[in-house]
């Protein structure tokens, strides 16, 4: 009986000195560490720098200071105006098919556009014709007023400038080919309709955005397109990627084909109505960014008593490193900053030097 008391207490005892092991691990201690620049370091571009770190913070994140590393953006999401360098559109148009060496294709800008309704196409059409009666004011007109005659050939057309017009940049296209003159027989009052090509073009294009501090951007036109509104009564105003009536899908606009955008014509007395349209682009801000991103130097799983790192180019570097400890009783951070300066790449031999603060 004394043997199975004592074996009782022991596995009580036991299971105590287990669960106050388990308390233990989880005691929560604020974040400590410090860095410091290794001696042996030479701080020119394409040597390795070695950072040598004390304490043991449970998570250490690294920012190199680096476009794109930079511990001041990891919460920044959209830029402001004045960060916004330059926003470039390059467009690269076919004139296509066509009976008549016309510009049947007029491209505007703006930042003053809020969209289509989407739902309501007589209201959106009479919107939309106003505005272009009144002069598209607001508008921008990129200038594309005499297309190659050689309809195998590309036009290329390059506005900058765009920065102005980031904050909310709309890009529409007015697809306007002359409508043909209809014929109504006066004994049967039949109408009858021209063999005439509607003009076809394939255009394709990037905007580039480069915002202060982060890497260039690039959209493709297909990316930011949004909607088609055809004016002629007869089709769907949204009517977009394919004629429904047609097995050819000629007489409407296309952002599913081979090119950003397609402006497909076809024989009006094979469709019958007339290719009066826009394609516009979603307003939209583009100054927006992603947010730099630090590295992974430890978790919980390693312990690391010295970080390298190698900076390809010279400058001067706002290094940033943060350690984290969390649990479920509590979570502290502390910051680290180093400024370190990398020189060119040394040609023969020599000493670095360095700027370091913390």
């Amino acid at each position: 009986m004394i043997d199975r008391i004592s074996t009782y207490i022991g596995g009580i005892l036991s299971v105590l000195l287990l669960s106050a092991g388990c308390e233990q691990a989880n005691i929560y201690s604020e974040v400590d560490f410090n860095v410091t620049l290794d001696p042996s370091n030479t701080y020119y571009a394409g040597e390795p720098v070695l950072f040598n770190i004390s304490g043991n913070p449970d998570n250490l994140l690294f920012y190199s200071g680096e476009q794109g590393h930079q511990y001041e953006f990891r919460n920044r999401y959209e830029a402001s105006q004045e960060d916004v360098n330059s926003m470039v559109l390059d467009l690269s148009i076919q004139h296509r098919q066509t009976s008549a060496r016309v510009n049947a294709l007029e491209i505007y800008y703006t930042n003053q556009f809020d969209g289509l309704l989407g739902n309501d196409g007589p209201t959106d059409i009479a919107s939309v014709q106003a505005m272009y009666e009144a002069g598209m004011e607001g508008w921008v007109r990129i200038p594309y007023d005499k297309p190659t005659a050689d309809n195998s050939s590309y036009d290329q057309i390059r506005t900058d400038g765009l920065e102005a017009y980031a904050d909310n940049f709309c890009l529409a296209f007015f697809w306007c080919p002359p409508e043909p003159e209809e014929t109504e027989d006066e004994t049967t009052g039949e109408i009858t309709y021209p063999h005439t090509f509607l003009d076809t073009y394939w255009v394709n294009g990037d905007i580039t955005v480069d915002i202060e501090g982060t890497d260039e951007m690039t959209y493709t036109l297909n990316s930011i397109m949004g909607q088609t509104l055809m004016y002629d009564s007869r089709v769907d105003p949204y009517m977009v990627n394919k004629n429904p009536n047609l097995s050819n899908n000629n007489g409407c606009i296309r952002f599913n084909t081979n090119n950003d955008i397609a402006f497909v014509g076809g024989y009006y007395d094979v469709l019958q109505y007339y290719c009066t349209g826009w394609a516009f682009s979603v307003p939209r801000s583009f100054a927006v960014v992603n947010p730099d991103e630090g590295v992974v130097v430890k978790n919980l799983q390693n312990y690391v008593p010295s970080y390298e790192y190698t900076f390809s180019e010279p400058g001067t570097y706002t290094v940033t490193f943060v350690g984290i400890n969390e649990n479920y009783i509590d979570a502290s951070e502390l910051v680290k900053e180093l400024t370190v300066t990398i020189l060119p790449p040394k040609v023969g031999g020599g000493a670095g030097d360095s700027t370091v603060q913390e």
